[in-house]
């Protein structure tokens, strides 16, 4: 173990989403996680949630996101912050993949569908800690979440 990897030794893994899948890397500490995750274009998660407090960059191309009743349209540059326990989803309308930086606090290196990829960096005197954020989907009324999705700005031309 180790409190620094290269990027050379990060898996990249598929994370799949239910209706569509994304790639990343993630590493993880104590208390977070850090992610990086490719979403290809037409990419569109479901509705779900996870007990962890969610920070978003967005890297590069365009990112609808929709939280709270609310809807956001990322462009490179842009953060947005998840409470822990709200219910949202992503939607890359482009056509052109977009990248994604996610840092979660508890970590989700404990989530079933993300562990397999999950690169820990401890100190070789340090106990690695499991546990942490799982996601869980959420089912929504179809009316719900395309009222939802219907408040999102255009994606620019």
């Amino acid at each position: 173990m180790s409190l620094y990897r290269s990027a050379a030794e990060l898996p990249v893994g598929t994370v799949d989403m239910g209706t569509t899948a994304f790639t990343t890397t993630l590493v993880h500490g104590h208390e977070a996680s850090l992610m990086v995750a490719e979403r290809p274009g037409g990419y569109h998660s479901r509705p779900h949630t996870h007990d962890c407090e969610q920070l978003n960059l967005l890297q590069s191309g365009e990112l609808h996101v929709y939280c709270d009743e609310r809807a956001y349209l990322l462009h490179p540059g842009d953060v947005l912050r998840i409470p822990a326990g709200a219910i949202h989803w992503s939607w890359n309308r482009a056509d052109e993949p977009c990248v994604l930086i996610e840092v979660h606090a508890p970590g989700l290196q404990g989530d079933p569908g993300i562990a397999p990829i999950a690169v820990a960096l401890f100190d070789e005197a340090e106990v690695a800690t499991g546990g942490g954020a799982v996601n869980v989907d959420v089912e929504l009324p179809a009316e719900f979440v395309a009222r939802v999705e219907a408040l999102a700005p255009a994606v620019a031309a």
